[in-house]
């Protein structure tokens, strides 16, 4: 039992990156200088990487976003395109997420406080659908010519 848990634990530090490539000891180093009160060992256990690296110093140490990533980026190794665009996408759902979420709430409220004009509303726009995919697939048939329509219907090709 004691060797699995040691194992394990092997397995995890050798899949963790370790903070001994010359980029980011710099990187380090210019964190425990620029905020002392980060000791070496709490930034030992900070993610290498550069996104996670400045939402967490932003946030811990209250420090305006641009000033962190000019300590950062000063010295850290680029991101990659695939970091970059997670970013990206996180930074847009954080701001496209609130306004979908208050037009969805106000939809709910809407339609709990009105519930007889949303049902009629939605049966007249089912019906009027439906007579518009009807009136479509008969102007969509070819018209019988002449001749077909003297045949009786089981002949009429």
């Amino acid at each position: 039992m004691r060797l699995e848990n040691s194992a394990t634990l092997v397995e995890k530090q050798s899949a963790e990156p370790t903070w001994s490539d010359e980029p980011w000891n710099r990187v380090k180093s210019a964190i425990i200088q620029r905020w002392p009160h980060l000791d070496s060992r709490d930034v030992d256990a900070l993610p290498r990487d550069v996104m996670e690296l400045e939402k967490f110093l932003v946030e811990y140490t209250e420090t305006p976003e641009d000033e962190v990533q000019a300590v950062v980026r000063e010295h850290a190794p680029a991101p990659s395109m695939l970091q970059r665009a997670g970013h990206f996408g996180e930074q847009l759902s954080g701001r496209v997420a609130p306004p979908v979420q208050s037009a969805l709430e106000r939809v709910r409220y809407e339609v709990d406080e009105h519930r007889g004009t949303t049902m009629g509303l939605v049966f007249v726009t089912g019906m009027a659908l439906g007579v518009l995919a009807t009136a479509a697939y008969f102007r969509s048939r070819p018209p019988a010519s002449t001749w077909q329509s003297y045949l009786p219907r089981q002949y009429r090709g």
